[in-house]
């Protein structure tokens, strides 16, 4: 409505441009009449003035058709904004102000895209979150429920109670170390956790996380064998860092062969700080090498042994939290998972 309001106004004003002029042209040939008593003079004149009419009324024939035709190329470039199309209407090779219109747009629409796939892909994620979950708590949870049903029959015999108090307690535990890890995994991604990075000795973080392990290397019959071939004093946060290494060394002992051995290194590379952990246990096949950090994967060989396949995960984030990286190496002699981080300073 408004804009055709104002297309009318500007008819109007065009029309009484014309009549002015046509008025004027009238009133010149009635004056050199006047002036020179020649009739031919008049209608020289008026002549001249028609044809002065004439270029006038084509000027602003061609002034609305320009403005007509820009408004909608105008049309067509907010369409490409509300379509996300990245599309040119204008000329891009000319340094007008239009053009350069045209490529805030083009730009405007690259991030819209962008921003739109990155909705989707978390959306996606969140689903593939909820999914994994809901698989990683549903044996626990039937584990619960139907132990706890057979454990409120009075007519049942103290060893087997016993037994299935015992399935129980182990259900709950399960339940308890997913919950805690998901809750460090979602923190990291969700970005609620910063990690506070302060200038320590790397091996003393590792040993800390040798430490927290030790005990359940000794029970598998496993030894841990440390090394530190540099000394490294970098800029990391301790807590975390010292989480990556025992979610590796975790690993390790899980896989080792009772009575192998697990070799733990420290040591300076380049640019970056390297912390290997290196088993004896089984090569791991190549088409799973690169899912091996993925959440929640759990390898051929896992069968029959504890974990939900978080822990590699969690290592990864906080390497890549820090500027680091994880990399695996897997033989025939074993597997050995390195963790790296930047150096900014070197000691």
């Amino acid at each position: 409505m408004v804009n055709e309001m104002k297309a009318k106004k500007y008819k109007n004003r065009r029309n009484a441009a014309a009549v002015v002029s046509a008025a004027a042209a009238v009133a010149s040939s009635a004056a050199v009449y006047f002036l020179c008593g020649s009739w031919l003079a008049a209608v020289c004149a008026a002549a001249g003035g028609a044809a002065a009419i004439a270029c006038l009324l084509y000027i602003l024939r061609l002034d609305d058709a320009f403005i007509t035709d820009t408004a909608a190329d105008f049309s067509r470039l907010a369409d490409c904004l509300t379509e996300l199309e990245e599309r040119e209407i204008f000329p891009d090779n000319e340094d007008t102000a239009v053009s350069k219109l045209q490529n805030k747009i083009i730009r405007l629409v690259r991030i819209l895209k962008k921003k739109n796939k990155d909705s989707v892909a978390e959306q996606e994620s969140i689903k593939s979150l909820v999914s994994d979950i809901s698989h990683q708590l549903k044996t626990p949870l039937a584990n619960l429920k139907m132990y706890t049903d057979f454990i409120s029959d009075e007519s049942l015999e103290d060893k087997e109670r016993t037994e299935y108090i015992r399935i129980i307690c182990l259900s709950v535990d399960r339940l308890s170390f997913l919950s805690e890890s998901m809750i460090k995994a979602s923190r990291l991604e969700s970005g609620l956790i910063r990690l506070k990075k302060e200038e320590r000795s790397l091996s003393e973080t590792v040993l800390k996380a040798v430490k927290d392990v030790y005990a359940k290397a000794v029970r598998s019959g496993n030894e841990i064998l440390f090394r530190e071939e540099d000394r490294v004093v970098i800029s990391h946060d301790s807590g975390w860092t010292s989480e990556a290494v025992f979610n590796l060394l975790d690993n390790a002992v899980k896989y080792s062969p009772e009575g192998g051995k697990i070799y733990v290194t420290v040591r300076r590379l380049g640019m970056f700080a390297e912390v290997e952990v290196r088993d004896e246990g089984e090569k791991i096949p190549e088409t799973e090498q690169p899912k091996i950090f993925s959440r929640f994967y759990r390898g051929s060989n896992s069968r029959g042994r504890e974990g939900i396949g978080i822990g590699l995960y969690l290592a990864r984030e906080i390497a890549v939290k820090q500027g680091g990286y994880i990399n695996l190496k897997s033989g025939e002699n074993g597997n050995a998972f390195s963790l790296y981080l930047f150096q900014s300073t070197q000691a």
